[in-house]
């Protein structure tokens, strides 16, 4: 998997076009007390997904960010990451409750970097927990096996996307930065309505309009978030709902939960009577306008 040669016969085995390329830790990041240490590595680690987008375009690099570093470093790293070829970046979900004395996402400390990144065009990615794992969850019950650890980590990623959605909306950082988009990957999509219409509803009864917050929530959600599924049937059934224009297919290659090397099975059993038009929005249009592959 660490290898883009070997991973290239992977995407073929999978009759897989092109992968966006997550890290496997939260949001990518490092966390070291040395902020000097920490930039290096992030450079390091920027540096060699560049290497696998020089090897074949079917890569699509997300970069990691220095946590650590004064913001204009941060920005700087971006900067110097989208002309080496990434197409995003990899956040927090709250960067306050991830690491002590970083400030929470709707922070004006961050505006240079929403700024930036929307300015690039390169959305702001939010991979699994998003960092939160352990921080807004239960403990896990020490009888777990192995299996069973994994399975209750894995399926309450979408726990935190249904706190960080409604944070983003109401703290009016996408009314903020319009064209600034946010990737919600491995947390399915069957959390969505819920969230839309409690956000929804909130929004008139409390008349949020009136406070700042002057795009209906759910209109809002279709015109900035994206979200990834990869077994989903029932979260298909409300993709108009939702938004087919805001849904992304996945294989979560190479996690234990992947659908490799079998995931057109997979696909044609999530999107089964689902009309032409939209299994290709949801299966590679979306991504190509999402990550300007035209």
């Amino acid at each position: 998997m660490y290898d883009p040669a070997n991973r290239l016969k992977a995407l073929d085995r999978d009759r897989i076009d092109a992968e966006v390329l997550f890290p496997n830790g939260p949001g990518g990041t490092f966390f070291y007390d040395d902020a000097e240490f920490e930039l290096a590595c992030v450079r390091t680690y920027n540096d060699a997904l560049a290497e696998f987008r020089q090897v074949s375009d079917r890569f699509i690099p997300l970069a990691a960010i220095p946590f650590m570093s004064p913001i204009q470093i941060i920005v700087a790293e971006v900067e110097r990451a989208v002309k080496a070829g990434h197409n995003g970046i990899n956040m927090l979900g709250d960067p306050s409750v991830a690491v002590k004395g970083l400030k929470n996402l709707s922070d004006p400390f961050w505006y240079p970097l929403w700024e930036a990144c929307q300015e690039f065009g390169v959305g702001v990615h939010l991979h699994a927990s998003a960092g939160l794992a352990g921080k807004l969850s239960l403990p896990q019950w020490k009888g777990y096996s192995r299996r069973q650890s994994h399975c209750v980590s894995t399926l309450r990623n979408f726990c935190t996307a249904t706190q960080i959605i409604p944070y983003l909306i109401f703290s009016g950082i996408l009314d903020r930065f319009p064209r600034l988009n946010w990737v919600f990957a491995e947390t399915g999509l069957g959390w969505v309505s819920s969230v839309l219409e409690a956000c929804d509803h909130e929004w008139e009864k409390r008349h949020l309009w009136t406070e700042g917050i002057l795009t209906r929530p759910s209109a809002l959600f279709r015109r900035q978030v994206y979200v990834d599924f990869w077994f989903e049937t029932v979260g298909i059934q409300l993709r108009d709902y939702i938004g087919v224009d805001n849904m992304l297919w996945e294989s979560d290659f190479p996690h234990i939960t992947s659908t490799y090397p079998d995931s057109w099975n997979a696909v044609e059993h999530s999107l089964a009577g689902v009309r032409a038009e939209d299994r290709e929005k949801i299966l590679f249009r979306n991504a190509v306008r999402l990550y300007r592959l035209n």
